[in-house]
């Protein structure tokens, strides 16, 4: 079986809201320089997904991702956790900003080798927190996509068995492949990579992959301010009965 795994570079989860703020213009998030980055926990649990499929059925795991070269060492780390291949498709910081121009940028790469038995990703990114950019992939590739995927029952060449999580309850699908899963944090608990594994990391060639990411192009995306950063308005007291309070509620709201 022939895995790919999506990873993404994310700003740490943990960096304090002091190293973060929104622009301006309210379209981009900005993180501080200084801040420190790190492989997105959902992308972690399909890295894990995947290894554990391979060890079971066989076959070969290569981590693909869409960044500049500072996100080398992110895919060093998969490499030493048990992944075969690392593919960085050369993307700069304006494309992969957008998840329409980076999910082409992937399809691109990944149709110059040949569409995989299975696509493993992470049921969301945390910085952008949207999943767009795996089903533009397989929509990209003409394959169905799932998400989120919290077991993995069976596999074949042909098929795999999923629990796709709903409100109450853990529903059941049998999926034709090739196709694309979207986990999340309940599928496993990703492992620790051995000082093996590191070591022969360090030495695994990444393949870069150059490719055009043209194609529709998301609209830009308005955030809200931080609390500091948010205009004080004024506030007002309204006194009286509930029926006054509503009344001057509703006068005010509809200015």
């Amino acid at each position: 079986m022939d895995i790919i795994v999506l990873i993404k570079r994310v700003p740490d989860p943990n960096l304090p809201e002091q190293l973060v703020s929104i622009s301006d213009a309210g379209d981009e998030i900005v993180v501080h320089a200084s801040s420190q980055y790190s492989i997105n926990l959902y992308d972690l649990n399909a890295v894990e997904a995947a290894i554990g499929l391979k060890e079971t059925h066989g076959g070969n795991v290569t981590v693909v991702t869409a960044d500049d070269a500072s996100a080398d060492q992110y895919l060093r780390r998969v490499l030493a956790m048990g992944a075969d291949n690392a593919i960085r498709v050369d993307l700069d910081k304006a494309a992969r900003s957008d998840p329409f121009q980076t999910a082409q940028a992937i399809v691109s790469a990944i149709k110059q080798k040949a569409i995989p038995s299975l696509i493993i990703a992470g049921r969301q990114s945390s910085d952008a927190d949207s999943g767009y950019v795996p089903y533009l992939v397989a929509h990209g590739l003409g394959i169905p996509a799932i998400s989120p995927v919290v077991t993995i029952k069976a596999a074949s060449d042909k098929t795999i068995n999923v629990g796709k999580l709903a409100d109450a309850t853990i529903d059941e699908y049998e999926i034709s492949l090739p196709a694309v899963l979207l986990v999340s944090n309940e599928i496993n608990k990703p492992r620790t990579p051995g000082l093996k594994g590191v070591m022969a990391a360090k030495k695994a060639t990444i393949e870069v992959a150059n490719t055009t990411s043209d194609g529709p192009k998301a609209s830009k995306p308005k955030y809200s301010p931080k609390k500091g950063q948010r205009s004080v308005q004024s506030t007002k007291f309204i006194d009286g009965s509930d029926e006054d309070k509503a009344a001057a509620l509703l006068a005010a709201l509809d200015k």
